[in-house]
């Protein structure tokens, strides 16, 4: 019976992950055609339907590009890139439409290494850097083992050279693990709004820090009822409302 239940669930997901294919490739041909609103409708249908991938966010983004709807365009190419951190076109097209934001923000510089670092976290996901720190971890055992078999100098030399290079590799690996987790636990959010004033604490009678436009990316921070604490890449802090700004 459980044999039987297991079969008709895989045949059910098989069947709507079909059916999920058939309905992204029907957007496709009307964003094909220049027919942006439907194609737009579509895409949103097939994520309600949840399912969700890189290239469906990323499609979907052109299209409320195409419609000039660069906030909606902006946020649906961040949720590509958090599933997909490496793809070189969607950073490009990340910067075409961040060219419609009025707010022109300047990151705050990092150090050289830092970034590269950020950019070796993001070549693998999670469960790629743990798969690889564990079959590290495993090879410098093996290598560690061969220590107590062979009886050459030199060969023992070199396995317990390997064996350290592999275990300080795989500590690399669980901490690439470790950080690539906390960068996908990090929350960021687009502004949908015209125009919002931030404010100095989650209260609308609080003093006016600065004002950001829509299209701005912001890292959120905190939450007091309906009210976010926001940081912008050029490290300025404040609160704004929820409703002016969808989650990534």
């Amino acid at each position: 019976m459980k044999n039987i239940l297991f079969l008709f669930i895989v045949l059910v997901q098989f069947s709507l992950g079909q059916e999920a294919d058939v309905q992204f490739e029907q957007a496709n041909q009307l964003y094909r055609t220049g027919e942006y609103e439907n194609a737009t409708q579509a895409y949103e249908q097939v994520l309600l339907n949840g399912y969700e991938h890189a290239a469906l966010y990323y499609n979907l983004g052109n299209s409320y590009f195409k419609l000039k709807n660069y906030p909606a365009a902006i946020l649906n190419y961040e949720r590509a890139k958090r599933l997909a951190p490496n793809d070189e076109e969607l950073d490009h097209n990340i910067r075409l439409a961040n060219l419609h934001v009025v707010d022109k923000i300047e990151p705050v510089p990092q150090l050289f290494l830092i970034e590269w670092w950020r950019a070796s976290v993001n070549y693998l996901s999670t469960d790629g850097w743990a798969l690889a720190g564990i079959v590290l971890l495993w090879a410098t055992v093996l290598f560690g083992s061969l220590l107590l078999l062979i009886r050459s100098d030199i060969l023992r030399r070199m396995c317990l050279l390997l064996a350290v290079v592999l275990f300080i590799t795989s500590v690399l690996s669980f901490v690439g693990m470790m950080q690539r987790n906390a960068l996908e636990a990090e929350e960021f959010a687009i502004v949908f709004s015209p125009s919002v004033s931030v404010k100095s604490a989650p209260d609308a009678q609080s003093t006016d820090l600065f004002v950001i436009h829509e299209g701005v990316k912001a890292r959120v921070l905190d939450s007091v009822g309906e009210w976010k604490k926001i940081k912008l890449a050029d490290g300025k802090v404040g609160w704004m409302p929820a409703g002016d700004f969808q989650v990534i």
